[in-house]
C-alpha cells in the first residue's frame, strides 16, 4: 500500500506544480500599413526603452488584409510600470497610421502532459 500512496504523491506534485503564474509578462499587437512598420519597431523599441520595459519577443507577421502587418511584442512589464505601459499602448492607438492595438497581460503557456509514474514491483 506504500508504494500506491508514493505514486499518489509524485501524480499530484506533477499535475498541480508550486509554480505561480509569471504575472509581469504582457503582450502588445499593432496592426499597421507594411511601410510604417520600421519606423513603428524602432519608435516602440526607445519608447519602451525610455520607460524601463523589456522585450523578451518581437515578430512581425502579414496580417489579414492585404498590405498590412502585424508586430506582436512580449515583454516583461512589472506592476509598477503597468500603468506607464497601459498609456503607451493608448498613445498607439491613436495615430493614425496605425489600425488596431491589442495589449494586455499574457496568457501562461500550456502546460505539459501530466506524466503518470509507474511503479515496478
Amino acid at each position: 500500500m506504500r508504494p500506491n500512496k508514493l505514486a499518489w504523491l509524485f501524480n499530484y506534485l506533477v499535475r498541480n506544480p508550486a509554480k505561480r503564474q509569471n504575472e509581469t509578462s504582457c503582450h502588445l499587437n499593432v496592426t499597421c500599413d507594411i511601410p510604417v512598420i520600421t519606423a513603428l519597431r524602432k519608435q516602440l523599441f526607445w519608447e519602451m526603452h525610455m520607460l524601463g520595459l523589456a522585450a523578451t519577443q518581437v515578430t512581425i507577421t502579414p496580417a489579414a488584409s492585404a498590405g498590412q502587418a502585424c508586430l506582436s511584442v512580449k515583454l516583461e512589464c512589472p506592476p509598477a510600470l503597468r500603468k506607464a505601459f497601459n498609456e503607451m499602448a493608448l498613445r498607439l492607438s491613436k495615430m493614425p497610421e496605425i489600425h488596431r492595438v491589442r495589449w494586455g497581460r499574457r496568457k501562461s503557456e500550456p502546460r505539459s502532459p501530466a506524466r503518470r509514474w509507474a511503479i515496478s514491483a
